[in-house]
């Protein structure tokens, strides 16, 4: 049972670690960037779990121990606690979110001192997943549970909301079952097909014809360019093609963007496709 649960969280968190690289690599957002570096450690951790159990034997070699933990370490570290200033909202330009990389670095040093102070494989396992895993997921929880009324604002509310459940019950449960870690993998994988569907794949456009709801478009004053503009962004349209297929300048296309961001009350296109779904 053991063993096909971790195939699968390994399977889970590595289709959804390339959803969200490609998206990345499209949209240039640092959410995906923070959650493509959470879903790489969870496969890490999977993989790593998943032979352990299946040679019924852990690391012994300190070294490479030592590489997987702190590849493990950084990236879930950095990952989590930033991926825990997205789910509030702080600016991406907030002195605050130096937080991440201060802790990352901290951890490489301190995980590069135990690595060559002990001899024990099982106590440097142990201190990799105290302070590179429990210590940042906690610090990200209880971001979140402090600014919770943030997250009810901006997009994704009630997967946030999820997100924040499944990380508690990972955290309560997670030292006394042993498969709750590879479970919430798998849930928190699922989660990220399911936003990415939701958001970025079922666009909200009239069944009958490529257009917008004529309520929408009439509550928001949009034009017709403003339309046009805002189906290509459903279909995942970059600025640049856009200004190919409009024969516009990238500068005309970010100042439509700018007004239909100012007219719907949104700031960006996550939070657009957020008003979009909701109002639709």
């Amino acid at each position: 049972m053991n063993l096909a649960i971790l195939f699968t969280s390994c399977l889970a968190s590595f289709a959804a670690a390339v959803i969200s690289l490609l998206f990345f690599l499209r949209y240039k957002k640092v959410f995906f960037f923070d959650v493509l570096l959470v879903l790489v450690s969870f496969f890490v951790l999977s993989t790593e779990s998943y032979f352990v159990t299946e040679r019924n034997a852990g690391i012994t070699n300190i070294l490479l121990l030592s590489i997987i933990g702190l590849f493990l370490g950084v990236c879930f570290s950095y990952g989590i606690i930033s991926l825990g200033f997205d789910l509030i909202r702080v600016s991406t330009n907030a002195f605050v979110r130096k937080l991440p990389l201060f802790y990352s670095i901290l951890f490489t040093a301190a995980e590069i001192v135990f690595a060559v102070i002990t001899k024990d494989a099982k106590l440097l396992s142990t201190i990799i997943n105290i302070s590179g895993i429990w210590v940042p997921a906690g610090i990200s929880v209880l971001l979140a549970i402090i600014f919770h009324k943030r997250i009810d604002s901006g997009v994704f509310k009630k997967e946030k909301w999820i997100f924040i459940i499944l990380a508690l019950i990972n955290l309560v449960f997670a030292f006394f079952i042993e498969e709750i870690p590879f479970v919430f993998i798998i849930s928190i994988s699922l989660l990220v097909f399911y936003i990415f569907y939701r958001f970025y794949f079922a666009a909200p456009v009239s069944k009958t014809e490529k257009s917008l709801n004529s309520e929408f478009v009439k509550n928001f004053s949009l034009t017709r360019r403003e339309q046009e503009i805002i189906l290509a962004l459903l279909e995942g349209k970059s600025n640049k093609e856009l200004a190919q297929a409009l024969f516009v300048s990238e500068k005309t296309i970010e100042t439509h963007l700018g007004n239909i961001y100012k007219k719907i009350g949104v700031k960006n296109r996550l939070e657009l496709f957020s008003r979009l779904q909701n109002d639709i």
